[in-house]
């Protein structure tokens, strides 16, 4: 569902191919190169790299006092911030970026400021960011969904008792289709059948989620759905099963490079492996954990072979 933002650059190059040569600046052309080798790298899923580009281009862009390259530096570096769980950094970009937004800028810029809230479980202040988002027309169609989700994802976490009623508002937002939106839907659902105590509803929604996700391929996605199903077996105790998709959701968040999403996993292993009677492996999972919610460096490296089985 993330949607970053560039200029149609590829439009520019096929029209330099076959008229006359580009008569912008040559410095603004290479703002939108960085910012593209930076999308490039954020629809890999290379957050790293991503960042890397999306703050040069901000610096480029500050160096020539260029305020709509700013403002898109700052929306992307805050898309990326909210990827790997730096809800800091991202409120950080977006707080820069809001006096430069306007119309759809800023409507993007909400939208990001409530996911942050959310990130740091700041359920009504997300409430009240979406509230302008969702109140008559909507603008953006992604953006209309997007704060639909969020809105919740609001309810569901902040235990409204009107959480079916916006699941169903999404629900008929999204409609058909096999995209990411709908994979949101089933993880939605399935965590309203958990709540009702059907457990096996709310596997049958996951399984759906997790197929959609992988589909597309979804990384963060994928993740978040395994996470959510190696909780729900949790809660049955089914340890076994719990610990392998916690295991596999920790794999692809620690290839993420998040820190925030793996530290919580394996803040989640940890209690699981207690159950299974592998005390060791869990006070190392517990140990790794606080290492990767601090702010030193990581041997993700050694993370991984400590603490996951090879």
């Amino acid at each position: 569902m993330t949607r970053l933002w560039l200029l149609p650059l590829a439009a520019v190059l096929l029209a330099a191919c076959v008229s006359a040569p580009e008569q912008r600046p040559a410095a603004l052309l290479q703002g939108e190169r960085i910012l593209a080798m930076g999308v490039q790298s954020f629809r890999a899923d290379d957050y790293a790299n991503a960042a890397t580009h999306f703050t040069q281009a901000l610096a480029h862009y500050q160096g020539l006092d260029h305020q709509e390259g700013i403002l898109r530096a700052r929306i992307n570096l805050a898309e990326t911030a909210l990827a790997v769980g730096n809800a800091a950094a991202a409120e950080r970009h977006l707080l820069a970026a809001a006096p430069l937004a306007e119309g759809a800028a800023a409507q993007r810029v909400q939208l990001l400021r409530s996911s942050v809230a959310l990130q740091q479980g700041r359920y009504a202040a997300a409430v009240e960011l979406l509230t302008p988002l969702l109140a008559g027309a909507p603008g953006s169609e992604t953006v209309y969904r997007s704060a639909l989700a969020n809105r919740a994802d609001a309810a569901l976490l902040g235990g409204e008792a009107e959480a079916a009623a916006w699941v169903e508002r999404y629900a008929a937002a999204v409609g058909g289709g096999a995209d990411g939106f709908a994979a949101r839907l089933h993880r939605f659902r399935a965590e309203l059948a958990r709540r009702a105590g059907d457990h096996a509803a709310a596997a049958a929604a996951l399984e759906q989620a997790l197929a959609l996700y992988k589909a597309l391929p979804d990384r963060p996605g994928t993740a978040a759905t395994l996470e959510a199903w190696g909780e729900l077996l949790a809660e049955q105790q089914q340890w076994e099963a719990a610990a392998d998709r916690l295991e596999r959701a920790l794999h692809i968040r620690l290839w993420l490079l998040s820190r925030h999403h793996s530290a919580a996993d394996l803040q989640r292993l940890a209690a699981v492996n207690e159950a299974r009677g592998q005390p060791q492996r869990a006070a190392a999972q517990r140990r790794w954990a606080e290492i990767v919610a601090g702010d030193g460096r990581i041997d993700w490296g050694a993370l991984q072979r400590e603490v996951l089985p090879q």
